[in-house]
C-alpha cells in the first residue's frame, strides 16, 4: 500500500477509541494484571508485532519484578484470515517452572493463543495468563479459549492503531480506528 493510499485510509477512517480511552484501557488493565501476577516474578512474553504496543504500555505502570521476552507467531501473514500458526520467533528464556503473561493486541479468534499458550505449556509453564488490548466480539469461529484479561471490547470490524496495524501501517496511533473491512491495496 502507498502512503497516499494509507493516508486516504486513514482519513475516512472512524475513531473506535481515542487516546484518552485506550490509556484508561491500559492504565484499568494493568492494574488487573498486576493484582494477580505480582508475586508470580512472570515471563513476559510479547507476541509481535502487534503486542509490542500494549507491553511496552504496560511495562510503565508494572512495579514488579519479572522477565521481558517475545514470541513472534502469527496467523494471518499479511492477510486477514487464516487459521494455521506460523512460529517467526520462540522464546529465548527458560519457560520450565515460570508463571507466563503472554501480551497480545487482539483477541479475535483465539487460535494464535492458542498455539502459544500450548507451547508453553508443552514447554512446563506453570500458567499462563493471556492479556488483550481488546477483543472482538462476533459469532464466527472460535477457537476453544477465552483471554484472561482484556482492556476494551469492540464489534467485528477491521480495527488498527495501539500496536494493530492496516496493510503494516499505523501501529503507531495512540488511539484505535475502524473501517468496514481490511483493504488490500
Amino acid at each position: 500500500m502507498k502512503l497516499e493510499r494509507a493516508q486516504e485510509i486513514h482519513s475516512s477512517a472512524d475513531m473506535l477509541f481515542d487516546q484518552s480511552a485506550v490509556e484508561q484501557g491500559i492504565e484499568a488493565l494493568a492494574s488487573k494484571v498486576e493484582q494477580e501476577c505480582e508475586k508470580d516474578f512472570p515471563l513476559v512474553l510479547c507476541v509481535m508485532n502487534g503486542g509490542l504496543y500494549l507491553t511496552g504500555q504496560l511495562l510503565r505502570h508494572w512495579n514488579f519484578p519479572l522477565t521481558v521476552d517475545y514470541v513472534h507467531a502469527t496467523r494471518y501473514r499479511l492477510a486477514t484470515l487464516g487459521k494455521d500458526v506460523l512460529w517467526k520467533a520462540y522464546p529465548q528464556n527458560e519457560i520450565k517452572g515460570r508463571n507466563v503473561i503472554i501480551i497480545d493486541d487482539i483477541f479475535d479468534q483465539g487460535y494464535t493463543l492458542e498455539e502459544i499458550r500450548s507451547y508453553c505449556m508443552k514447554h512446563g509453564a506453570i500458567k499462563c495468563t493471556s492479556v488483550f488490548l481488546i477483543r472482538k466480539t462476533h459469532e464466527r469461529k472460535k477457537a476453544d479459549i477465552k483471554p484472561d484479561f482484556v482492556g476494551l471490547e469492540c464489534d467485528d470490524c477491521y480495527v488498527y492503531g495501539a500496536g494493530m496495524d492496516l496493510n503494516s501501517h499505523f501501529r503507531n496511533l495512540s488511539a484505535i480506528h475502524c473501517i468496514e473491512s481490511k483493504v488490500t491495496e
